[in-house]
């Protein structure tokens, strides 16, 4: 009887074993199929997004209507620094894009995308939606953008139901916005009038510029307060009048200019220098800009006076 239940036990346990695992192979099967699956949807996405950019470049409306959801829930916004837009509906993406695509025939003008450019960036598949986030480059490897696409699928394929694009490009440093309706309660000011309690005497908001005086004796040298800035250099655009005295500017490309007393004068972003007379000036920049640049000389100064320097 011990010997009957030894065998029977012995027999139970291979029957588990191969149960056991006939379940592992069956599970280890399902997920290669999952992540095959997974592998051929996410090739049908590029190919997709692919085609849609393609038919864009070539001005071909057909083909590029034919890569999205024709409802009211299609969406389109595009955004840069400088301006946004967006379009809610079918009806109202395929009007601007047909107005787009005839007035680059008639300009004979087409775009330029390289596929390879293309950095995906992120996946998600959840039934018959799709979500796919990636960053376009150009051929130095520069960021330009950023899209953000949702897809549905429809009869068993893919389509565009949103595009979401914001033009990186545009934030890079030395790129500002200005805003010309921005108006000032105090239009003019006397230079007597300026704010005497600031490291770089200022006015903000006019048009989205401030303006400044600076003045300085001959020999001070700018760089030790633009340390830590890129390159330390002045990233900011500044333009103005010389009031009295002389100014040098070092620029980062190795060129040199120098500003005299009766000069207006543009200073481009990457400036560093000095002064070599004397100096009263009055100059304009972008807010942001400014106000950025401001705040890091404010620490500059507190650092060297704790320091106990000049």
């Amino acid at each position: 009887m011990l010997m009957y239940n030894l065998k029977n036990s012995t027999k139970m346990k291979k029957r588990n074993f191969t149960i056991t695992g006939l379940t592992v192979i069956f599970a280890l099967v399902a997920i290669l199929f999952i992540n095959a699956s997974k592998k051929d949807e996410h090739k049908d996405i590029i190919r997709l997004l692919e085609s849609e950019r393609q038919a864009f470049m070539d001005n071909n409306y057909e083909g590029y209507a034919a890569k999205w959801v024709k409802d009211n829930s299609a969406g389109f916004m595009w955004s840069s620094m400088e301006e946004y837009y967006a379009m809610q509906g079918w009806d109202e993406i395929s009007s601007a894009v047909k107005e787009h695509m005839d007035w680059k025939i008639e300009n004979n003008i087409k775009n330029y995308e390289n596929p390879k450019n293309f950095k995906y960036n992120h996946f998600v598949i959840e039934g018959d939606l799709a979500w796919v986030n990636f960053t376009y480059y150009d051929d130095k490897q520069n960021e330009k953008d950023r899209r953000n696409y949702v897809l549905k699928r429809v009869d068993k394929e893919w389509k565009i139901l949103n595009i979401n694009i914001l033009v990186t490009d545009s934030y890079a440093e030395g790129k500002f916005v200005v805003d010309a309706n921005q108006a000032p309660e105090v239009t003019h000011v006397n230079l007597k009038d300026f704010p005497k309690d600031k490291v770089f005497p200022m006015i903000e908001g006019w048009g989205g510029m401030c303006v400044d005086i600076n003045t300085a004796p001959a020999g001070t040298e700018f760089s030790p307060l633009l340390e830590g800035l890129k390159n330390d250099h002045c990233q900011v655009p500044h333009w103005g009048y010389i009031v009295k005295g002389a100014i040098r500017m070092d620029y980062e490309d190795g060129t040199q200019d120098i500003f005299r007393a009766g000069e207006a004068f543009y200073m481009k972003p990457g400036h560093t220098g000095g002064v070599e007379e004397d100096l009263l000036l009055v100059s304009f920049g972008p807010e942001e800009g400014i106000k950025h640049l401001v705040s890091h000389f404010e620490k500059k100064v507190a650092e060297m006076q704790a320091s106990g320097g000049n």
